[in-house]
């Protein structure tokens, strides 16, 4: 039965019941809470310690205590804050899009902290650490040079080769375009200028979508 069927007929979303037909085990379909950074997280050490050593300490003594050294956030967002279990979490939540930024940033351009929840991010799971030695490897083949072409097909190669669904669809998108992927991993010159040109000709034409036609267009193109 396809996964469009089974979204029917479970009156789930199609992404969904993708998401569970991915998971290799029932602890995968899990996720985490998307907690955001808040006042109370440079102080989560000194709340931990204080709960260990006394676990009826009252939320109000702890409110004056973080006070002192320097909390200036409101007392609910203190009593959420030990509510949802945050204070017991050694490391602040990390956001999908701050690990992805992670990821693919270069190393030498992160700071000392981020090079360091970098290398936890990459040693949390063997997915990741796939993940992490796959990018790394494909960043490499983005600076131009002749024998791209065949390192690319060892990295697609050695992609196939690992259990990362996600990873597979992007090579089965570079054999869609083979040519010009080669292209870009060969040759020194590109489009960018052209593509940028199109670009803000698109944005050009969507910011007066319905108000206006070609005339105004081409004048608003030329004196840019």
């Amino acid at each position: 039965m396809g996964l469009l069927d089974c979204s029917r007929r479970l009156g789930l979303a199609l992404n969904t019941v993708k998401r569970y037909a991915r998971a290799e085990t029932p602890e995968r379909i899990q996720r985490v809470p998307k907690y955001r950074p808040t006042l109370v997280d440079p102080y989560r050490d000194h709340l931990r310690t204080r709960r260990a050593e006394d676990p009826g300490v009252p939320i109000t003594q702890l409110l004056g205590e973080i006070r002192e050294l320097g909390y200036q956030g409101s007392s609910n967002l203190l009593y959420r804050y030990l509510n949802q279990g945050r204070h017991l979490d050694d490391q602040t939540h990390l956001s999908p899009c701050r690990a992805t930024r992670l990821l693919l940033t270069e190393p030498q351009n992160l700071t000392t902290e981020q090079t360091a929840t970098r290398d936890r991010l990459a040693a949390a799971c063997p997915e990741i650490t796939e993940l992490a030695t796959l990018i790394g490897s494909f960043a490499a083949l983005l600076k131009p040079a002749d024998d791209n072409d065949d390192r690319l097909w060892e990295w697609i190669t050695r992609a196939r080769a690992m259990g990362l669904s996600h990873v597979h669809s992007f090579t089965r998108g570079l054999d869609q375009d083979l040519a010009a992927v080669t292209a870009a991993l060969t040759l020194t010159h590109h489009n960018g200028r052209t593509e940028g040109v199109n670009t803000k000709t698109k944005m050009l034409k969507r910011q007066t979508y319905g108000r206006a036609g070609f005339k105004l267009l081409r004048h608003r193109i030329l004196p840019a």
